[in-house]
């Protein structure tokens, strides 16, 4: 049976209108939007670091992620409301309404766009309208229509390292394409196992992702593909000069240990291996990145 969306309480409080209003940007994948552009632009920064113009780019991809994060909200609101665990989001609840919804997630999108043009640079701001665009206008409305959705998903996260080097470089290098290929490589796994750990939900949708319309090993060795590519891509920079030599032996171990996690899956799909290969996933790429950081040449 389908659920509705519930009709907004009689009185919000302003903390739980503000909190409604937070809740709709999405905090854990802001937050993963924003560490991503910002440990890229601190990895293309090859001078001192200005924190003010640093400051300027996070704020600006903040604003500009979490508008679009919101409208991928409202854009979904249906189907929200007919998953349990997005049933209890700002809109299915009843907490925002679909027009404040609307309101507030174009409001702050294109404010972020223009901030971003302004106060960082017209490619940065660019590139973020492109991320924006690929997840909302892209991936959103193809997941319910093709197990393509998955590849075309990891557009707009390959997009934000090019976002955080383009901040301060103000053009595209390899070092760019090579970040986008690490997190294009890293996407599709990680969209695949959460759609395998919410496949119940997710059929009750009518979603067409690869895991809910192919048996579980094709899902399983498409993973195990991807990681195996990502392991060797992840030590590019360390040739193009973007790291020493710690880099590479790290991002080997990491690559390394996510393809044991990866292909334990494979031989043997419980619930708790695809629960630590989730685990492994989410722990990668800010480790990947931290390494690349703090590694860079003196």
């Amino acid at each position: 049976m389908m659920t509705q969306i519930h009709s907004p309480p009689d009185a919000l409080s302003f903390s739980d209108k503000a909190r409604a209003y937070v809740e709709l940007t999405k905090p854990r994948a802001l937050l993963m939007i924003v560490f991503t552009s910002a440990v890229s632009y601190l990895i293309a920064a090859t001078r001192a670091i200005d924190p003010i113009h640093l400051a300027l780019t996070a704020f600006g991809i903040a604003v500009a992620g979490g508008g679009s994060l919101a409208l991928n909200q409202y854009m979904e609101r249906e189907l929200d409301s007919q998953m349990a665990r997005t049933a209890t989001r700002p809109i299915p609840s009843g907490r925002l309404s679909p027009t404040e919804a609307a309101i507030f997630s174009w409001t702050t999108m294109l404010f972020g766009y223009a901030f971003l043009w302004v106060f960082v640079n017209p490619l940065c701001s660019i590139a973020t309208m492109a991320c924006g665009v690929s997840y909302n206008f892209m991936y959103t409305p193809m997941k319910r229509t093709s197990s393509f959705s998955s590849w075309v998903g990891a557009v707009p996260g390959g997009m934000l390292p090019i976002m955080g080097w383009v901040a301060v470089r103000n053009q595209l290098e390899m070092g760019a394409w090579v970040l986008f290929s690490i997190l294009i490589l890293w996407q599709i796994p990680h969209a695949l196992i959460i759609s395998i750990r919410h496949q119940k939900d997710y059929a009750a949708v009518g979603m067409k992702q690869l895991p809910l319309i192919a048996p579980y090993l094709t899902s399983a060795r498409q993973m195990v593909v991807n990681v195996l590519i990502l392991v060797p891509i992840s030590v590019m920079p360390f040739f193009l000069n973007m790291t020493e030599l710690v880099y590479p032996m790290t991002a080997l171990v990491l690559g390394f240990g996510l393809y044991v996690l990866v292909v334990r899956y494979a031989f043997n799909p419980r619930e708790h291996n695809a629960k630590w290969v989730f685990i492994a996933l989410n722990a990668y790429l800010p480790l990947l990145f931290l390494a690349m950081y703090f590694d860079r040449p003196s």
